[in-house]
């Protein structure tokens, strides 16, 4: 049986990851080899990952790496040509669909953003990868712009990264990312020590959380601010304008803390002191913790532990497009949350410039705010100051307010995946979809999307 059982285990390790995946779900045998570490090592040396595994690892950290590893991909596809602000030559020929650079030490892709110059990249490993554009030269001697051809590293040890909330990614000029790096100038502090009795345990320095301020062009660190190390955040977003940029920090108990950066004076050589403050939705409902944060340019919007949902509002207008009228906006407390009134619990929700999505736990799509463009898929361009229900044709799985638009990925119950949008349809907005829509279609994406 044990000779049988390694011939098995030889020849799963031949196989695809979603192969063996497959093979487990059959009996109870193979179930027993796709939990196997050793298998999972072997899948893993031969995809050559480039990751550097511990020797011992637990059986979960080598599935887990493996299917991370087959499962990432990146490609970049070109929405049209005809615009006239673009030079000729970024415009000429190649596939439409093509295969970008995959950094070899990249593990998983948790989120990617492109800048004016760059696509983010953020991996399982905490690491924030800068992928670049590129002209090269063909035969003919014609130009070829290359999207995401070459990579490096902007950070290790990330936990979270932000840039500017608003649509154009030209204000993106810097990038925000929240690390956890060693404070090398505390007392080092003794672990549990698991040794000989009367040993003396090894010293290890205390690690603290620090936001590090990446200028996007050069790549280079320009700014560092530490916290104490009995604050522990999970994440981070942004706010407000360039003169008076809001860090919002999430702890992992709930909290969230806010602190604000003039970032004209981030290339000054000079001392900057900032202020870490509590926000008032922790203050206000202490025994609600919060479990996401989500930002536009002027509101942010709060989801709790339990899948309730708060709006926070910093303008007028943007408080008008969202509640339909601006009665109850109070221009000198414009940090009190606003609870939107949905029965069901939220599990996922983005946030535009005026309108907002919420999905909950089963998988019903809500709407609110401004539906000039038709971006809230109603059918027509009627705003809506509630959460309004949204029915699609497949099965959410997530979904993203843009300027004047929404997206939505959705599955249906072959696994297969497709990408729908409505709104506005300018500046290719919606692929295949130019006069934009007040419902949500299926745009013309080429890259196959399938669940492992």
């Amino acid at each position: 049986m044990c000779a049988s059982m390694f011939q098995l285990e030889e020849i799963l390790s031949r196989v695809s990851v979603s192969d063996v995946i497959a093979f487990g779900a059959t009996c109870s045998t193979y179930h027993q080899l796709s939990l196997s570490s050793s298998l999972w090592r072997r899948l893993c040396h031969r995809q050559a990952t480039g990751t550097q595994q511990p020797s011992a690892a637990p059986p979960n950290k080598w599935r887990r790496t493996a299917i991370l590893k087959y499962s990432q991909g990146l490609q970049m596809q070109r929405l049209g040509s005809g615009w006239s602000r673009t030079p000729q030559w970024c415009r000429s020929g190649g596939p439409s669909v093509s295969l970008a650079v995959v950094p070899p030490l990249a593990l998983g892709y948790r989120r990617s953003l492109p800048t004016r110059d760059h696509l983010l990249l953020f991996d399982y490993q905490g690491t924030v990868f800068l992928l670049r554009n590129a002209a090269t030269s063909s035969l003919r001697g014609h130009m070829t712009w290359r999207r995401a051809s070459r990579h490096t590293v902007l950070c290790q040890n990330a936990k979270d990264f932000a840039v500017d909330p608003r649509s154009d990614n030209s204000f993106r000029q810097y990038i925000y990312v929240l690390v956890s790096r060693a404070n090398s100038g505390a007392e080092a502090v003794p672990p549990s020590w698991p040794g000989a009795l009367g040993s003396a345990p090894p010293l290890t320095p205390p690690r603290c959380d620090c936001v590090e301020v990446y200028q996007q062009d050069t790549s280079q660190r320009v700014f560092r601010m530490t916290f104490h190390p009995s604050l522990t955040f999970i994440q981070l977003r942004l706010t407000g304008s360039e003169v008076n940029r809001v860090l919002l920090l999430l702890t992992d108990s709930g909290k969230v803390y806010s602190l604000s950066v003039n970032e004209t004076l981030l290339n000054t050589p000079r001392s900057y002191t900032v202020q870490l403050a509590l926000k008032k939705i922790s203050i206000s409902l202490p025994h609600l913790p919060i479990a996401q944060v989500h930002s536009s340019y002027s509101s942010i919007l709060y989801l709790t532990g339990e899948g309730s949902v708060y709006l926070e509002v910093h303008s007028v207008g943007v408080y008008r497009q969202f509640i339909g009228t601006q009665q109850g906006y109070d221009p000198h407390d414009i940090h009190t949350p606003l609870p939107l009134s949905l029965p069901y619990k939220v599990v996922k929700c983005s946030l535009g410039l005026s309108h907002l999505c919420l999905l909950d736990d089963c998988g019903r799509v809500f709407m609110q705010g401004s539906n000039r463009y038709g971006q809230l898929g109603t059918g027509d361009k009627i705003d809506r100051g509630e959460p309004t229900e949204v029915v699609l044709s497949m099965t959410p799985v997530e979904v993203w307010c843009g300027l004047n638009h929404s997206l939505a990925l959705l599955q249906g119950e072959s696994g297969v995946k497709e990408v729908q949008g409505c709104g506005c349809g300018g500046g290719r907005r919606l692929p295949g979809c130019s006069k934009g829509s007040a419902v949500f279609i299926k745009l013309n994406i080429k890259v196959k999307l399938h669940s492992l």
